[in-house]
């Protein structure tokens, strides 16, 4: 699949800007302790580069991506290539001085909320490039509302891995009962959009819902019995990253030009 590498880069990228933010709200509410903030910054920036990474396969030449830059401002795709590139520069500055404990505590949160703010700035950006009158299928406010709760579902579940379970995983599994509620309002439109592209997608939805499931029910027993640990948060989050790769594979399946 061509845009394989587009799935990787959306899916990751928007999970560790959640994951970013909910640990620094969470070291703001008193939650974490600042080790465990520079641990989690650090992994949450671990996921964004590898994303970022997986992302420039989908580019034949590399060196001509530069050329992307040129509509800054105007081209949804420069914008969104510009604040990948500001936010993982701040928040690499920003994760690295806090683990190495290099420059000032108050630094360090100038930085974040700067990071912060980029990040937001930055996922709110990439649904744009998407919402094209030419594709019908990815022209609607849902192609927003499902990316924007990707946020939220894998970085949430990132976010209670690195230690912030207190807000990340009550998140996670908000954001998943909201993207399930949706889901029949959503298949509505795409099969007026494109019935044979929408159809042909059903599969991947609902594997993509079970996943989603166990999240919610794994999420509900570590609430209820606070057990489980590492190994639970673990499964949690692999299970919310899967089930969104899954369900952006979907999404690019619908990629088709109106004629």
């Amino acid at each position: 699949m061509h845009e394989l590498p587009l799935v990787f880069f959306t899916v990751l990228s928007q999970s560790a800007v959640g994951a970013f933010v909910l640990l620094y709200i969470s070291y703001r509410l008193a939650q974490i302790n600042e080790r465990q903030l520079a641990i989690g910054l650090t992994a949450a920036m671990v996921v964004f580069i590898v994303g970022l990474l997986l992302g420039t396969f989908h580019v034949g030449q590399p060196l001509r991506a530069f050329n992307m830059l040129l509509g800054v401002g105007r081209s949804p795709m420069s914008n969104e290539i510009v604040l990948s590139g500001v936010f993982g520069l701040f928040g690499c500055l920003t994760a690295l001085g806090m683990l190495l404990n290099k420059g000032t505590a108050r630094l360090h949160q100038i930085l974040a909320m700067i990071t912060v703010v980029v990040g937001i700035a930055f996922v709110v950006s990439i649904p744009a490039v998407y919402q094209l009158d030419t594709v019908p299928a990815w022209n609607s406010s849902f192609t927003s509302g499902f990316m924007m709760l990707t946020v939220l579902i894998g970085g949430g579940a990132l976010a209670a891995l690195f230690g912030a379970w207190r807000i990340g995983l009550p998140l996670s599994c908000a954001a998943i009962v909201i993207s399930l509620a949706m889901r029949a309002n959503a298949a509505g439109e795409l099969f007026m959009a494109d019935a044979t592209l929408a159809g042909a997608q059903t599969s991947w939805f609902t594997v993509q819902a079970v996943l989603m499931i166990g999240v919610l029910a794994l999420g509900l027993f570590f609430a209820l019995r606070r057990s489980g640990g590492k190994m639970l948060l673990a499964t949690c989050a692999s299970l919310a990253i899967v089930g969104e790769l899954l369900g952006r594979i979907a999404f690019y399946n619908l990629w088709s030009v109106a004629m």
